[in-house]
């Protein structure tokens, strides 16, 4: 991502905790498989870095990077990540504009970035550039159109399509997943290994995270009054139906995610 682009979820304390609970065994498990020890690895929109560390201790003692455009994400990685291994760093940066020279990696991974830039294709282009002869790119992103809930919600439907209004108002893509196996091969990587994995909801905490994380984002609700798609009392009710559907004793969410391998040959 670039400063020019729009980091729809935002960076507020609930989406940020929730990153952070993600780990290299659950974001990046069809990847993990092409990684070995010494590798040199960058992590692309790492966010709080608890992906990132899960991916320096495979290469260790190969270097691990975590990039990412937000500096408040960055520090946040930086402290949670004191007492990892002293072959992972994090630094602010974009894809776009990368500072490493060409080659410089044996692995590059990138979760749940395509579906927020504007010129994914570009971005990947990148990726292969920093990739060494032979090197491995690992990409894995949701397919906002695949998402599936019970029990139905008209508030809940009238904000999902907000977000990918907004979404495609920013010039990025919400159905990322669907086009990732073209985007690779117009960035100029040969035939990837593509598999798909689902996220889903479906106890009382996991129900009640997910409406917390979408009741509760400033930056989405602040987008919406400005580009006049919501009034307050709509964005209100929106929350609210969201935070009902998570106390909801039968909810449940489910959402797919394209993952693929390819390699810079």
């Amino acid at each position: 991502m670039s400063s020019a682009e729009t980091y729809q979820p935002g960076h507020h304390p609930s989406v940020v905790a929730r990153h952070a609970r993600r780990s290299a065994e659950t974001a990046a498990e069809f990847f993990l498989p092409f990684l070995n020890p010494g590798m040199r690895l960058l992590d692309v929109g790492c966010g709080p870095g608890s992906i990132t560390s899960g991916l320096a201790q495979r290469v260790a003692p190969g270097e691990t990077i975590g990039i990412d455009p937000s500096p408040d994400v960055i520090a946040t990685a930086k402290s949670l990540a004191q007492a990892t291994a002293s072959n992972l760093r994090f630094e602010v940066g974009s894809i776009y504009e990368p500072r490493f020279g060409p080659g410089t990696f044996d692995a590059v991974f990138a979760n749940q970035v395509m579906q927020h830039l504007h010129r994914p294709v570009d971005a990947l282009r990148q990726m292969r550039a920093l990739l060494a002869p032979g090197g491995v790119l690992g990409v894995r992103v949701f397919d906002w159109g695949s998402a599936i809930f019970y029990p139905e919600s008209e508030g809940m439907r009238r904000c999902l399509a907000l977000q990918f209004e907004l979404r495609r108002r920013n010039g990025a893509e919400p159905d990322a997943g669907r086009r990732l196996r073209r985007w690779l091969r117009e960035a100029g990587f040969a035939e990837a290994r593509v598999t798909t994995s689902t996220e889903s909801d479906a106890d009382t905490q996991a129900t009640r995270d997910r409406a917390e994380m979408f009741a509760d984002r400033p930056g989405l609700a602040d987008r919406a009054l400005e580009c006049g798609l919501a009034t307050r009392s709509d964005l209100e009710s929106l929350a609210a139906a969201w935070r009902a559907w998570g106390r909801d004793p039968d909810a449940f969410f489910c959402l797919s995610l394209v993952e693929a391998v390819t390699w810079n040959r």
